[in-house]
């Protein structure tokens, strides 16, 4: 592996874990030029859950494209880095155990809805805009109405 940190491709393994599902490892490691530490995710190829995009189309299932979105809806939230991994884990277990290897992109954005509810309600708001496209003010009022149980 390159170290992140200085580009040495010399580094140590300290510690190796499987994952509870038994489909990847995680590696501590240490780089031996700097010291510098860092982790890898291993997994079998041909296992990668693909992702049935609203157009049709495949693509593999990708746990950065989710920390992404969740980073921009949680921006200036109280809502901390360690709680939104906690969420992708959540997401990549429910894909995970889906036996068909094949889940569409709108069920991924429901669970991730569904989580964001639970944390913090403008983040969800701010997925939510995204997500359900809205076309129009009264739609995205109609969603904040849902949330607030309030009328405007």
């Amino acid at each position: 592996m390159i170290c992140p940190a200085c580009g040495s491709s010399n580094d140590r393994v300290l510690d190796s874990r499987a994952s509870s599902d038994g489909f990847e490892i995680r590696r501590r490691r240490e780089c031996t030029e700097c010291n510098y530490r860092f982790s890898t995710i291993e997994r079998i190829e041909g296992l990668v859950p693909k992702v049935v995009k609203k157009d049709g189309t495949k693509q593999a299932y990708n746990e950065t494209k989710i920390l992404n979105s969740l980073m921009v809806a949680c921006s200036k939230r109280p809502v901390t880095e360690e709680e939104m991994q906690a969420i992708v884990s959540a997401i990549t277990d429910e894909v995970n155990n889906n036996p068909k290897r094949e889940i569409s992109s709108h069920k991924i954005g429901e669970y991730i809805m569904e989580q964001l509810y639970v944390k913090d309600k403008v983040a969800y708001v701010r997925f939510a805009s995204v997500y359900k496209d809205f076309t129009n003010p009264e739609s995205f009022a109609e969603e904040v109405k849902k949330i607030s149980g309030e009328t405007l």
